[in-house]
């Protein structure tokens, strides 16, 4: 095989030299085999793979290689496409030309390194396929020089904890698309949300592994497992999450979200939102459900963050806003096991309620309604099992607790605690009992601005 990969390097440019055309079907090998070794930007032919089979073919990143990613790519208007990749596709820890050149996806002025999408699309990575967002090779053990440093930890250094930043890029986008299935791939050191999911429609991505972990003081914030936004009919199955936010996050406009048996590790868990923060852009989010799930001192598992009614632009970056409409309702987490959850259950309608926004904090017109939480059980950091807070400017229908039964980390060691609290505000037929009961055992109020996070008992 490698003598006619030769012969095909000697035919045609170098840029090129590594697309193995077989009718409709491209194998991509890396530039590397032909250059000592040593990285060399596998851009322009994986590029040149999708467009000679990205209709009605396939594209192979072939087995056991190593790909190099030094720009960003646009892959869109895909069609009866299978795309397999068998290999470590590293991106280049060029920070300042990713910065400068990564792809707007409309959202919260966010951008992506790789734009993909089209209809009846696959990503296949038999186990075997890595997406590599931080420079540190999985499958090379010596060190190589340039732009694709060792440390695996350069956005998470350069970002230093910080939030949103703009030109960071998302790791993969799966954009305008229809009928996609994208299964057994890894994630390593992402760079910022391992994938997004917009304006696209039955997408299934299944048995997934993402790890972006820091070896120093610098968070891994903002490495969510997925994000979707105006989409409907998206599934998660078996999926195994350790990160530094959300592990899948349910943004505006999505409809029909489905995940089940799903691992998560120091995560945001399974949060609904935010919503609400642009007047101009209503948010409407119905039919969610998550079930059969373990998280592992998560931050939050099951919960729903919009913003205040009124505009506020303190927090600064995209985290600035609100006065937004629409509705939350429908949603439904079940079957969740908490270890050591700082505050598992966490309703909030003023998410970014620092400075002033405080003062505006039950003005939310984002309608939540008919929430349930069954089967939620394990420990809490803290005496906080739950704390909902509805605006009062649209108080919250149809919320409903079913075997909810979550212990402190200290009492379930039968150490002195407080009793469990369940905070509540503006719950309608909160007081009610027998058949309208709710089922949440209120023993507390809940503040407009309650944290999201806690750091001692309540």
């Amino acid at each position: 095989m490698f003598s006619s990969l030769w012969l095909l390097a000697a035919a045609v440019s170098s840029a090129v030299a590594y697309v193995v055309n077989n009718g409709t079907d491209c194998y991509v090998y890396p530039e590397s085999l032909v250059n000592d070794g040593q990285p060399t930007d596998d851009t322009p032919s994986v590029l040149q793979a999708f467009q000679l089979c990205g209709t009605n073919g396939s594209i192979t990143m072939t087995e056991g290689n190593h790909f190099y990613i030094d720009q960003v790519m646009n892959t869109t208007n895909l069609e009866n496409c299978d795309v397999n990749i068998l290999g470590e596709m590293e991106w280049s820890t060029d920070v300042p030309y990713w910065l400068s050149h990564s792809l707007p996806v409309v959202y919260a002025n966010l951008s992506t390194a790789w734009l993909f999408g089209g209809t009846n699309v696959t990503i296949r990575g038999d186990g075997k396929g890595l997406f590599n967002g931080n420079g540190k090779s999985i499958l090379l053990t010596k060190t190589v020089l340039g732009s694709h440093t060792q440390s695996g930890q350069t956005w998470y250094d350069e970002n230093m904890g910080q939030g949103n930043q703009p030109g960071r890029p998302i790791a993969i986008t799966i954009y305008n698309s229809t009928n996609v299935l994208v299964d057994s791939m890894t994630w390593t050191q992402s760079q910022f949300w391992n994938s997004f999911v917009s304006h696209s429609s039955n997408v299934t991505m299944s048995n997934i592994f993402m790890n972006s972990t820091s070896d120093d003081g610098n968070d891994t914030v903002n490495t969510d497992g997925c994000d979707t936004w105006n989409s409907r009919d998206v599934s998660f199955y078996n999926w195994t999450v350790t990160g530094g936010d959300d592990c899948i996050s349910v943004k505006g406009n999505s409809t029909n979200i489905y995940g089940r048996n799903i691992t998560c590790y120091g995560t945001g868990a399974f949060p609904i939102g935010s919503v609400g923060q642009f007047p101009e852009t209503p948010d409407y989010v119905e039919n969610v459900l998550f079930e059969d799930a373990l998280l592992v001192d998560a931050s939050n598992t099951a919960w729903i963050k919009t913003w205040q009614g009124s505009g506020e632009s303190n927090a600064g970056g995209s985290d600035a806003g609100g006065g937004g409409s629409g509705y939350v309702r429908n949603v439904t987490w079940r079957n969740m096991v908490n270890v050591n959850v700082n505050q598992p259950i966490y309703v909030t309608q003023c998410i970014y309620n620092s400075g002033e926004a405080a003062s505006v904090c039950d003005t939310s017109t984002v309608q939540i309604s008919d929430i349930t939480w069954q089967n939620i059980t394990g420990t809490s950091r803290y005496d906080v099992a739950g704390s909902i807070h509805c605006s009062a400017s649209r108080p919250c229908p149809g919320l409903k607790f079913i075997d909810v039964n979550i212990t402190s980390v200290n009492a379930s060691m039968g150490l002195p605690t407080p009793p469990e609290l369940y905070l509540c505000a503006n719950i309608v037929g909160q007081n009610a009992t027998g058949a309208n009961s709710t089922g949440i055992p209120c023993n507390g109020f809940a503040p407009n601005n309650f944290p999201q996070q806690l750091t001692m008992n309540y």
